[in-house]
């Protein structure tokens, strides 16, 4: 009996099946070999976009609020502070410290993503014009 009689007594069912097993065993060999088509890895990153593409989009929104989140709160924390100093309250050294690097962050965030602050900036040349002044004096 040779091969084409064999074939030829089998279902589709059982030719589906094993045409199945045929296709896996050579995509596996494809990808085990040193080309450089990864059949697998394409099938399942395909997969994974189809599965995951919504909540990629709600991830990217939701990081979108986060980061708006953070620059709000950067910039309250600056002009609090800037409006606490004009008010003649004083601060500690630990919350001028916080206050500085915050000044920092939040410009360095500005640069890098073009965002102007004009009142932030301003409140923040004040802020360290004022700890200059207090740390001349030994105040800090």
């Amino acid at each position: 009996m040779n091969l084409f009689d064999f074939v030829s007594k089998m279902t589709a069912g059982e030719l589906a099946g094993w045409g199945l097993i045929v296709l896996i065993l050579l995509l596996s060999i494809v990808q085990i070999s040193p080309l450089k088509l990864n059949p697998w890895d394409r099938i399942f990153s395909w997969v994974g976009q189809k599965a995951n593409g919504k909540m990629q989009s709600q991830l990217n929104a939701l990081s979108a609020q986060v980061r708006e989140m953070w620059i709000n709160k950067h910039r309250q924390t600056l002009l609090i502070f800037a409006r606490e100093c004009r008010a003649g309250i004083e601060h500690s050294a630990d919350e001028w410290i916080n206050a500085l690097n915050v000044a920092e962050e939040y410009e360095r965030y500005c640069e890098s993503h073009a965002v102007t602050n004009g009142i932030v900036k301003a409140d923040t040349a004040y802020i360290r014009e004022l700890y200059l002044q207090l740390s001349r004096e030994h105040r800090i």
